[in-house]
């Protein structure tokens, strides 16, 4: 059986995205993945195969430090904050 480690290291980067339902979220995501670290946002799409985006650090409805996993082919833009 394989076993695979799984890294708790954190390159975060803010961003603002909107979804396809209109939805607006700001928050931050990780560019470090599968131990590697990404240069930019973009990366996340066109690096990373997974479909679904982690985003977290993310303030709605007067919670704060929520964690959303967006599926990618929900998102609309993204614009990196920096």
């Amino acid at each position: 059986m394989d076993v695979k480690i799984i890294s708790r290291r954190r390159a975060p980067r803010p961003v603002t995205l909107k979804l396809t339902d209109g939805s607006v979220l700001k928050g931050q995501v990780n560019l470090y993945h599968e131990e590697m670290e990404l240069n930019r946002v973009s990366d996340l799409f066109t690096k990373d195969k997974d479909p679904f985006l982690v985003l977290f650090e993310v303030a709605l409805a007067g919670k704060t430090e929520q964690v959303f996993i967006v599926n990618k082919e929900h998102i609309l833009w993204i614009i990196p904050e920096d």
